[in-house]
This record gives C-alpha cells, sequence and structure tokens, in this order.
C-alpha cells in the first residue's frame, strides 16, 4: 500500500517529523538544510499548517527514544496513537 502525502494528516505529518528530528538530531537538521531547530520548526509548522511549537513538543516527546543527548519528556510514557 503507497500513501499519498494527502492521505497523511496534518498531526501525523507534524509528529513524524518531530520523530525524524529526535532521532537525526543536528544531522538532519544539516541534512535539510536549516541552521537552526528555532529556523525549522516555523518553516516545517508553516509548509505543515502546524505550530511550530508543536513539531518541537512531538521531538521532545521521542527524544527519550533516541541517544541524542536529550532528555525530552523522559518523565510521562509516550502518547498513544
Amino acid at each position: 500500500m503507497i500513501l499519498d502525502a494527502d492521505q497523511i494528516s496534518h498531526r501525523d505529518k507534524s509528529i513524524l517529523t518531530g520523530l525524524f528530528f529526535s532521532k537525526y538530531n543536528q544531522a538532519g537538521l544539516k541534512r535539510l538544510g536549516f541552521r537552526s531547530f528555532a529556523e525549522a520548526y516555523n518553516a516545517i509548522g508553516l509548509a505543515l499548517e502546524s505550530q511550530p511549537a508543536s513539531i518541537k513538543n512531538y521531538r521532545d516527546e521521542f527524544d527519550p527514544l533516541f541517544p541524542n543527548g536529550r532528555k525530552g519528556w523522559h518523565n510521562r510514557p509516550i502518547r498513544g496513537p
């Protein structure tokens, strides 16, 4: 099954973006051509029709899962579907 980008909700796109930044951290930022996470959150948030803070929050949520040097939200369970 192949999904078209239009079949993925704005929320799910934001979640995937947060997951990407949590997993790839600075390498992901550089790969996408951004100089800072604030710049990335703003640009991607605009493109996805999402709040930049939401993308950052999703990154924080996934941080405990990856060895990226960030604690994120380590004291709470990962959000369910």
